[in-house]
């Protein structure tokens, strides 16, 4: 139990005045060779401030700390900070050996410019626009194919009439030729017959000139049937022509879109290939994440380091270390395990507590801490319980529960890991009786005080409440003023 002020005066005066009396009684039966019992230590039921609590030894640490460390290891080769230093958010810290990184930088930003280039040549290629131009003249081609053959076939048809004209022509003149002799060899009287030698001789003429009609006539049918097999050739390769201009330009206007889509995505897989090995070799620049302390630093330069891969055992409510929980190598405990780097947050600093299960049941958050630290016997801080682990930990075989407590103000003197004996008030009455707990009794399962007037005494049941570990709350059954009997 805690007393007020006031509260202590007065219980201390009363027990003086009684202890006073007591002593006086006893001088005068002393005196007067009494045989009477001696009187019985007695107190006042008094009106206090009456205090529970839970105490519990942790240790100080930092509300917030951070493991730092390269992802990747490698060569150590700055350090610009010491252990104990105050640095700045985004202040440089450390560096590893980026020459690696750096190169890696390069080779994946000239693989990003060659895909830019290509994607580049896609999109301003004009191979649709000329595929388009080809089937355009196809057609033309085409299109004068089939007229010269329409023209061929004209002129055909022309030279096959003037055959057939002269055909008949040359028929006719061998008619009139047969005529002439037939005449010829009616009137001659004498041979030989000068008259039909000579219409001989002009039929022989006409058949031949007959025979000459005939050949150009065949000649010219020939010739058209030539002409129109060619012809035909001809607009078979000119539609071929046609055809294959059509497929290249289809193929040109359909595929063009799906490969510039397909080296759009091989640009964006190169510009995210550049930017992670823009974002590794940033990483090999270790910046503070936040204002605040170093305190442990793991490697010197010229040392290779591992992958930073350890994890963090928070305390409840905070993102720092449970006190205690760092490993060791050969006989040296890290203060930082197996991180290059730890950083404490710059703020008021928290007691972490491990709490016995029996007492980590009346400990909520909000309840007022009263704190001792064995560095500073003479600063008295205070706190409030700002966390309480939901879930066990088995130290040293014992099932405790952290408590998380924030410490009120600042104060330089304090630092991490320093030892705080801590009390949380989880019960607070003020303005109730109290009588001292020695003057409670159990007596056929009710609780009894025996108080005492004009030297009787007499047994009163009564109804406590809070009980600390010298005082107890008496609901009812006494008033303040009256005396109980503490002892005899």
């Amino acid at each position: 139990m805690t007393l007020s002020g006031a509260g202590r005066i007065r219980t201390l005066r009363r027990q003086a005045a009684v202890l006073l009396g007591v002593s006086l009684a006893v001088a005068t039966l002393n005196g007067c060779g009494s045989s009477k019992a001696a009187i019985p230590s007695t107190a006042e039921v008094t009106t206090d401030t009456i205090t529970t609590g839970v105490s519990a030894a942790g240790s100080l640490a930092a509300a917030t700390t951070q493991n730092l460390g390269f992802p990747g290891g490698g060569l150590l080769s700055s350090v610009a900070v010491h252990v104990g230093d105050q640095v700045k958010a985004g202040q440089q810290l450390a560096t590893i050996d980026d020459f690696t990184l750096r190169q890696v930088l390069v080779q994946q930003q000239a693989n990003l410019t060659a895909q830019q280039a290509l994607l580049g040549k896609l999109t301003a290629s004009p191979s649709t626009t000329g595929t388009q131009t080809t089937l355009v003249q196809a057609q033309q081609i085409l299109n004068a194919t089939k007229s010269q053959i329409v023209a061929t076939g004209t002129a055909d048809d022309v030279a096959i009439s003037r055959a057939n004209a002269q055909l008949t022509a040359a028929q006719n003149v061998a008619t009139a030729a047969q005529a002439v002799v037939d005449a010829a060899q009616a009137g001659c009287t004498t041979t030989p017959c000068g008259a039909l030698a000579a219409a001989e001789a002009s039929l022989a003429t006409a058949n031949q000139g007959m025979e000459t009609a005939k050949t150009s006539l065949a000649a010219a049918g020939q010739k058209k049937s030539t002409d129109s097999a060619t012809g035909q050739v001809s607009v078979a390769s000119a539609q071929q022509g046609v055809v294959s201009a059509q497929n290249s330009a289809s193929s040109s206007s359909s595929d063009r879109p799906y490969l510039i889509e397909q080296q759009q995505a091989v640009v964006a897989t190169a510009s995210s290939l550049v930017a992670i090995a823009q974002h590794n070799l940033d990483l090999a620049t270790l910046l503070a994440p936040f204002d605040g302390t170093i305190t442990a630093i793991n490697g010197n330069v010229g040392e290779y380091l591992t992958a930073s891969t350890g994890t963090t055992a928070d305390a409840a409510g905070t993102t720092s270390a449970i006190p205690g929980t760092t490993t060791s190598t050969s006989t040296v405990a890290r203060p930082g395990g197996t991180q290059f780097m730890v950083i404490s947050k710059a703020g008021p600093l928290v007691a972490v507590l491990p709490v016995q299960e029996s007492d980590a049941a009346v400990v909520v958050t909000g309840q007022d801490v009263s704190l001792a630290l064995d560095a500073l016997p003479g600063l008295a801080a205070r706190g409030k319980v700002t966390a309480v682990s939901p879930s066990a930990t088995v130290v040293s075989g014992s099932v405790t529960y952290f408590v998380t407590v924030t410490l009120e103000g600042t104060d330089t003197r304090l630092k991490e890991g320093m030892t705080a004996r801590a009390t949380v008030v989880t019960a607070q009455r003020n303005g109730v009786l109290t009588v001292p707990t020695t003057a409670i009794h159990q007596q056929n399962g009710k609780t009894t005080v025996t108080t005492i007037r004009g030297g009787t005494r007499q047994t009163v049941v009564v109804t406590t409440g809070l009980a600390s570990t010298d005082r107890t709350e008496v609901v009812s059954g006494l008033s303040a003023g009256q005396s109980v009997v503490v002892a005899g």
